[in-house]
């Protein structure tokens, strides 16, 4: 007698994922557009401003003086390849799950399969929407990202940020000295973005725990920042900020929100902060940040683009059964001018 397991399609996995709780974006959240390639590689040109030009003046009877120029500039950038693959093994299927023995009915081992299989789809896609999370912090904060593992090299994308985007206090210009004018030195920043080609306004401050501990004890900050702020639930909230990894803690004026930052992510046991903590960056919605996703390289997703693309198959000699979830995104801001990094202590 032949038994045959029941196997999952894509799109029966995606749904198993979209059940889930997604984690909070907080950098991927800024990137708000989306472009899937059918090619390894992604294409986007930008063309500038018109800028503030005069039209000529010239007399009635002179011929008329052309003012329209355009050029354009063409990046080109080839996105990560991600691939978590993960075996349904036998000794799990066979052994019972933590809290089964409290259950009023024992599970077959056909269901403890399925909620393994169940399990390994919610795990990839944490660790994917993790990764995406990760992109996008590094494309904001340090305007390039570098991609790589054990097989491949590693390669840098570089998103062309201006280097004076990336700025370093040291000695007595730093926040925890002093006499330094921290809300000077932000105005700074803040028109250094706005005057940048391919700039533009910011209205968000992101700042690591150590700098933002020197931050609120600043007189002129104090002075300054609106902390009568409403949370989710619509309450309105004041003094002492929550414990949290993502807090919104008030405003600087009518237009720069401040939020205090500290999620990290962890890679082989090591847990690193995705900002560190005596940075603070600068962005706006003129960044206009693109989802990206290159080609799935696998024939049984047609070599098309998908955001995630799970499949769940079998394997002879030895007898294996597997769960393996593929992406090819990549963050691209696409005017990188309108982010900024500051590391503000040393």
């Amino acid at each position: 007698m032949t038994i045959t397991p029941q196997f999952y399609d894509t799109t029966a996995l995606l749904g198993v994922m979209q059940e889930e709780d997604k984690p909070e974006f907080y950098w991927a959240g800024m990137f708000t557009n989306q472009i899937n390639s059918d090619e390894e590689t992604i294409d986007f040109e930008k063309i500038p401003h018109a800028g503030r030009k005069l039209a000529p003046f010239v007399t009635p009877l002179s011929q008329g003086k052309p003012i329209y120029s355009r050029r354009s500039v063409i990046s080109r950038v080839k996105p990560a390849y991600i691939k978590p693959k993960d075996p349904v093994s036998p000794d799990r299927v066979m052994k019972r799950k933590p809290g089964e023995m409290l259950a009023p009915t024992p599970m077959s081992p056909e269901q403890r399969r399925q909620a393994i299989l169940a399990d390994i789809a919610v795990q990839h896609n944490e660790a994917i929407d993790r990764s995406f999370e990760w992109l996008a912090a590094k494309a904001v904060i340090d305007g390039k990202v570098v991609i790589g593992d054990d097989l491949m090299p590693e390669r840098e994308v570089d998103f062309n940020r201006n280097a004076s985007n990336t700025i370093a206090l040291a000695g007595a210009a730093r926040w925890d000295q002093a006499g330094v004018d921290l809300l000077g030195n932000i105005e700074d920043w803040r028109t250094l973005c706005r005057r940048a080609e391919f700039g533009g306004r910011t209205n968000r401050l992101t700042v690591g725990p150590d700098a933002w501990d020197v931050m609120r004890k600043n007189e002129a900050i104090k002075e300054l920042m609106d902390r009568n702020f409403r949370g989710r639930d619509g309450n309105l909230r004041t003094g002492l900020s929550a414990d949290a990894e993502i807090e919104y803690v008030g405003s600087l004026g009518p237009d720069l929100d401040v939020y205090v930052y500290s999620d990290y992510y962890e890679v082989d046991g090591v847990v690193t902060p995705f900002l560190d903590p005596k940075d603070v960056v600068l962005t706006g919605p003129g960044m206009t940040g693109y989802r990206c996703f290159g080609a799935i390289q696998d024939p049984h997703a047609q070599y098309q683009s998908f955001e995630k693309f799970p499949r769940h198959f079998m394997q002879d000699d030895p007898a294996g059964e597997f769960l393996m979830t593929q992406s090819a995104p990549l963050m691209v801001p696409v005017n990188p001018n309108v982010t900024l990094k500051a590391t503000v202590l040393t």
